[in-house]
């Protein structure tokens, strides 16, 4: 217990945490030594204006809630690292250290990159892309595609987590949109794709079936009995444009043709959990066409649009849109119903648009 500290007013719940966290950490000295945390208890009257009298550096700054508590607003989330809901479980502290152990190494990356020379930062698509995840921003640098992300944090537990990157040889886009029930899922599940993407972005043969099928059978240890995980991983080939993917749970992805029509992709499966676990890696295939355009949506867009009905009627009304225009009219018609007083919608929105350009040249679809 000498690298946590525990911030709160009640004497007897500081003991009852430490004993707790005591009681878990026991036996797996080797993985907690390194994890240096403040736990913060959200009930604290004044638990905002602490944080800024305590020496936080190098230490991972982790609000404790409980099940159901309201989350905090934007900017009191700014202030912490990670939340973990009491009473702690064992497998949910773990993805904490994890994800606690892969930021750092990210912040050590990062100040490495930046006193290097230009040209190995721009060589490092790694950590561009984790350190422009927290905004919402066009996917530069994509030969071919015109690609726009929005994202809107839900009062929901959980998380959506998306992201849209090439192979080493960029003959391969990879496009990844996945869907947790629990904030401990959602840490978890981060840190195994920090820690896959290379292999994924190497591997120009791998099947995305297989993958899914890896990282659930990582996840199990993080998973809960009644959690769950939606997953759409796709891998876009270039030289023919044939776009392979499995697409699990409430996820929505489609194609929209240049005339507008909307076309949904075939699911793979229900929403992954220890009752439902992912079967076999058979692959979905479909050809895309320029002007083309490919759209996924977590279920929190596709409920607060009112279904497919009229996902299909804004797709042909903003078909010829940029993007950011249709993204933009996405978050407008989930924020035009957010109930008056809240700040936030009932769980995250997240939404990839891909636009294939009309100029791009391919190779004749095979399979």
């Amino acid at each position: 217990m000498k690298h946590w500290a525990i911030f709160t007013q009640d004497k007897a719940k500081e003991k009852q945490w430490k004993s707790d966290l005591t009681s878990l950490s026991r036996g797996l000295e080797n993985v907690f030594d390194s994890f240096n945390a403040i736990f913060v208890d959200a009930k604290h009257p004044a638990w905002q204006a602490g944080l800024q009298q305590i020496d936080r550096n190098g230490k991972s700054v982790v609000l404790v809630t409980e099940e159901n508590d309201f989350l905090p607003d934007a900017r009191d989330l700014a202030l912490i690292d990670d939340i973990i809901v009491y009473p702690f479980r064992l497998g949910e502290l773990i993805s904490k250290v994890k994800h606690a152990s892969a930021m750092e190494q990210l912040e050590d990356l990062k100040r490495d990159v930046i006193s290097a020379h230009d040209q190995v930062v721009k060589s490092n698509n790694t950590l561009e892309r984790i350190l422009e995840a927290k905004t919402p921003k066009r996917f530069q640098g994509i030969r071919g595609l015109n690609i726009m992300s929005r994202h809107l944090t839900g009062l929901k537990p959980g998380g959506d987590y998306f992201d849209v990157f090439e192979s080493e040889k960029k003959e391969i886009v990879n496009v990844l949109l996945c869907d947790s029930s629990s904030y401990g899922l959602s840490s978890a599940l981060l840190g195994m794709i920090l820690s896959s993407s290379a292999k994924i972005a190497s591997d120009v043969s791998m099947n995305t079936g297989d993958w899914i099928r890896a990282i659930f059978n990582e996840l199990k240890v993080a998973l809960g009995e009644n959690e769950h995980l939606s997953v759409f991983f796709g891998r876009l080939n270039k030289r023919d444009y044939s776009f392979n993917y499995q697409l699990h749970g409430t996820i929505e992805a489609f194609i929209v043709d240049k005339a507008g029509d909307c076309h949904p992709l075939e699911k793979s499966g229900s929403r992954m959990s220890h009752l439902h676990p992912p079967g076999d890696s058979f692959e979905r295939k479909v050809h895309l066409n320029p002007k083309d355009r490919l759209v996924l949506l977590s279920d929190g867009f596709v409920r607060g649009m009112g279904g497919e009905f009229y996902l299909n009627k804004l797709f042909r009304e903003k078909m010829n849109r940029d993007p950011f225009q249709l993204v933009n009219e996405l978050a407008y018609q989930i924020k035009s119903k957010v109930t008056e007083g809240e700040t936030f919608p009932g769980e995250d929105c997240s939404a990839i648009v891909i636009d294939i350009e009309s100029n791009v040249l391919r190779l004749a679809p095979t399979g």
